[in-house]
């Protein structure tokens, strides 16, 4: 049986799978081996446009990068692996980076930005405090140089200019470099050759100045310079005469001031040129979209103004007051915009449209220039606006008295509730008319204070004083009874007015009348002087005195006010009125003692001695045994050369109050007419009664030194430092006392057991301290100044002393160390004006001179540098000016005025005396 052959198979095995299909796209046949591929229309299709996207269905196989081979290569070595963070490089660098790490990533971030922000506060501030540190240790040079810089505010114009060149220290070759440039002078043809291609002139040919410059056009072989400034003077003379009248000798235009007037042709807008555009098209869509928007044609005008075209910003304006004719700010930009003449019409114009426009009229009267054009205009006006307080105004302030009065009788008809109207009007009239007028005031305008005051201050021209006090508590009545609220600054302040204008019994009126209003009972006195002291401030003087004089009425029986008063009235009253007050005062206060005692000083300067007497007699009887009474009685007598009667009063005095001030002021006045043995008697039974009383041994002291018995001295010495261990001027005599002697140990040793008897005493550190300075043992001064600033570090007396201690180049920094530790120490403020007069700053020197006498007036050393200072470098008027105020001041205190003062020779000098003195015997600061 034959076998059958299998049937053929349906795909022929031999055949390729892609035979007969479409090739994808971009495959290239070859490309394998090598081989080119290449494209007809029929393949790519119809043409395409650039904008058309592609077809990137396909893309070819991205190429492997160089890079791959070396990123699969990684470093898994035992030294790149830590045990805590792991290998050094990333184990998942291959993997795709998908959402899932993204937001890991973020979490992760999140977290580290949460625990950075806990410590962040604390490490910032940290932060800050080291670099304030570091900048404060290590501070730069501008800073260094900062208290330099603010001096030079300081330096006038001459100091300026008289600041040397600072000098160039290079050699003559580095300094001369750059600055050697060589020079070669073209030749004429040259230029011309340049000139040759171009053909540029400001002449117009068709003026027919062409012909008249030949060369001027186009450019010839030679050019002639001084030809061109021929020309150019040429053609302005043309341009002048062109502009000149057919008359002969007249002309439109000034030659000198022809160049100058074509800077106001010159735009002042310096902005850029397309913001000015941008500006333009921006208003005039405005104008366009809404013509009737004032604004926008007032911006478009000022716009074209600004650039410096004049013309176009009017035409735009009365442009746009044609489109808004009832536009109040248009018509007056009009004006403002255009000429005087035209701006006459515009106006005319407006008034017509807004007749009821007060701005309007008030411009129409401006533009005229004739007094009787502006009275036409303002009466037109009134026509149409009777009742504008403000152009009332205007008309009556052109108007004569008599016309004035005519028309303001009129205006308050108009105008009822104007006060500023009824008050002029009432100003013009005649006494019983101005009465009239002002309570038709008061009847329209019940609510207003100012009627009231005026017809007080009316009523007190006339001389009805009784009337001004029923009038000014009739208005507070009535408009309290109106609802209006009595406010009390408002009414101090009118009071304040009032006295500026003259009117005092009005002043005072006020003041009675409402300084009680809205204070409290047991605040009254408090704010009543504090009331005092602000009226004395702004100088009203009348409205303090009207305050005190309410107060002593209230309190008559306050010694402080009665003192407070007759301060005020000694530095700025009379000599009449102080005593007019202390004789009240005295009436009312008879046990205050500084009363009666101001009274009799008042009158022994005025020269009257049996009037003092007398108020002595009578302050003896009111407080009998009063020390400072008998005290002011032997003064009185001393300083008029009776001095039998002065002793008679200080026996009296020991027998009735035998004080300790007494007994002493006797030995003092023996002392100071010389009977040294009965002082010494006197001082001996003092010092039997009163031991513990440090200025008998004082005293006796001086006293034997005074007479060379230096033994005895040491004794009266020791013995009161004994009896009186903590009295300074004591232990400073005796170590003075061995220093003069030449016993410095010894002095030494005694301010030592000074300190320890009186700690922390500034005093005693200073008196040592010059001690160790005068014997030229200069580095132990410096070691006892340190311990003393540690001992005393808020002591300007020691502050003081170290500036001048110091070097010259270190003064300046120790005196601002000074001002840190006592920036108010009268000491410190006088070292601070000496070491300015050392460096010639007069201005500076001047001005912390004021400020040591100011802060401490009792401080007679800063009186008498300052004194010093002005005979120096002063004028007649600031000396006279300083020793004024040294006068008023009295200063009792200081080291160098204490010991010219206290001297014996001296007793009876009086402040004045003892200022030049001071001045004298100080030193010009080195």
């Amino acid at each position: 049986m034959a076998s059958k052959l299998p049937p053929p198979p349906i795909v022929n095995p031999k055949r390729k799978n892609f035979l007969g299909q479409p090739a994808p796209q971009g495959y290239v046949a070859g490309v394998g081996r090598g081989a080119t591929g290449f494209t007809t229309r029929s393949d790519i299709g119809p043409a395409r446009d650039a904008n058309d996207v592609p077809d990137d269905r396909h893309p070819a196989p991205a190429k492997r990068k160089k890079d791959d081979d070396e990123e699969e290569n990684e470093d898994l070595n035992d030294a790149n692996y830590d045990e805590f963070a792991g290998y050094g490089g990333s184990l998942f660098s291959k993997d795709p980076y998908d959402k899932d790490d993204e937001e890991a990533d973020a979490v992760y971030e999140a977290i580290d930005e949460r625990m950075d922000e806990k410590r962040r506060e604390y490490r910032e501030k940290r932060l800050r405090e080291e670099i304030e540190k570091y900048r404060q240790e290590r501070p730069k040079i501008q800073q260094q140089f900062s208290d330099l810089k603010r001096e030079l505010t300081a330096v006038s114009e001459d100091e300026w200019k008289n600041i040397p060149e600072v000098g160039d220290a290079r050699n003559r070759k580095q300094r001369l470099h750059g600055r050697r440039e060589k020079f070669t002078p073209l030749p004429d043809s040259v230029l011309t050759r340049n000139l040759g291609g171009e053909s540029s002139t400001s002449i117009d040919p068709k003026s027919g100045l062409a012909s008249a410059f030949p060369g001027m056009l186009t450019p010839t072989g030679d050019l002639d310079l001084r030809k061109i400034g021929q020309a150019r003077n040429t053609l302005m003379d043309i341009k002048l005469n062109q502009v000149s009248d057919s008359v002969s000798g007249q002309t439109v235009v000034d030659p000198k001031g022809y160049l100058t007037d074509l800077q106001s042709m010159i735009p002042t807008y310096g902005g850029d040129i397309n913001d000015i555009k941008k500006a333009r098209l921006l208003l005039k869509s405005v104008r366009e979209t809404n013509p009737n928007h004032p604004p926008a044609w007032i911006a478009s005008a000022r716009l074209e103004e600004v650039t410096g075209k004049l013309q176009a910003a009017r035409n735009l304006i009365l442009r746009g007051c044609e489109t808004c004719p009832n536009s109040e700010d248009l018509w007056l930009e009009a004006a403002r915009l255009v000429p005087v003449d035209t701006a006459k019409n515009v106006i005319a114009q407006a008034v017509n449209h807004l007749v009821n426009s007060v701005k309007l009229w008030i411009k129409a009267s401006e533009l005229e220039q004739d007094a009787k054009a502006k009275k036409r205009v303002f009466r037109k006006a009134l026509e149409h606006i009777p009742n504008s307080v403000r152009l009332w105004k205007a008309a009556v302030e052109l108007e004569e008295p008599e016309d004035a009065k005519i028309l303001l009788s009129r205006a308050v008809e108009c105008c009822p509730t104007s006060v500023e109207l009824w008050l002029a009007l009432a100003r013009l009239e005649t006494y019983d008319n101005a009465r009239k007028v002002l309570n038709k005031a008061r009847e329209n305008i019940p609510t207003d204070r100012q009627i009231w005051i005026t017809a007080a201050k009316l009523e007190e021209a006339q001389g009805n004083n009784a009337m001004v006090e029923k009038i000014i508590d009739r208005s507070i009545n009535s408009l309290a009874a109106n609802g209006v609220e009595i406010n009390r600054e408002h009414w101090l302040k009118e009071a304040v007015d009032a006295e500026k204008s003259g009117a005092v019994l009005t002043c005072q009126a006020i003041i009675k009348s409402v300084i009680g209003h809205g204070v409290e009972d047991e605040d009254r006195k408090h704010s009543w002087l504090e009331d005092a002291d602000n009226f004395t401030s702004q100088g009203a003087f009348e409205c303090s005195r009207a305050v005190f004089s309410h107060s002593l009425e209230v309190f008559p029986a306050k010694k402080s006010i009665w003192l407070r008063a007759a301060h005020f009235e000694r530095q700025h009253g009379t000599r009449d009125s102080l005593e007019a007050l202390l004789q009240r005062a005295v009436a009312h206060c008879p046990q205050a003692e500084v009363l009666w005692l101001m009274g009799a000083k008042s009158k022994w300067l005025a020269g009257d001695v049996p009037a003092a007497r007398s108020i002595l007699s009578l302050a003896f009887q009111a407080n009998p045994n009063s020390e400072e009474i008998w005290l002011a009685a032997v003064k009185l007598e001393s300083e008029n050369w009776e001095y039998e009667r002065a002793r008679k009063l200080l026996a009296k005095a020991r027998n009735s109050a035998p004080t300790p001030r007494v007994l002493m002021k006797s030995a003092k006045l023996e002392w100071h007419l010389g009977d040294l043995d009965e002082a010494l008697k006197q001082l001996q039974t003092a010092i039997e009664q009163f031991p513990d009383y440090p200025k008998f041994y004082m005293m006796q002291g001086q006293i034997h030194v005074l007479q060379q018995r230096m033994t005895q001295a040491r004794e009266s010495y020791n013995l009161g430092s004994k009896k009186c261990p903590t009295s300074v001027p004591l232990w400073l005599l005796l170590s003075r006392l061995d220093e003069s002697q030449g016993n410095m140990t010894r002095a030494r040793s005694v301010l030592e057991k000074a300190r320890q008897k009186n700690p922390q005493n500034p005093q005693l550190w200073l008196e040592a301290i010059r001690l160790e300075w005068k014997t030229s043992l200069k580095d132990i001064a410096s070691a006892m100044m340190a311990k003393a600033l540690q001992d005393c570090p808020t002591s300007g007396l020691l502050w003081a002393e170290t500036i001048f201690l110091a070097d010259r180049p270190q003064r300046k920094t120790k005196s601002v160390d000074a001002l840190k530790k006592c920036e108010h120490d009268p000491h410190v403020l006088l070292a601070v004006s000496k070491l300015f007069w050392t460096e010639r700053k007069t201005q500076k020197c001047r001005e912390w001179f004021n400020r040591a006498v100011k802060i401490d007036p009792d401080f007679g050393d800063a009186w008498g540098y300052f004194y010093k200072f002005e005979l120096l470098h002063g004028t007649a008027d600031e000396q006279a000016d300083v020793k004024k105020r040294c006068i008023q001041s009295e200063p009792r205190h200081g080291e160098v005025w204490t010991a010219i003062s206290k001297s014996p020779q001296n007793w009876r000098a009086r402040t004045e005396d003892i200022l030049l003195l001071v001045s004298e015997a100080l030193s010009v600061p080195v």
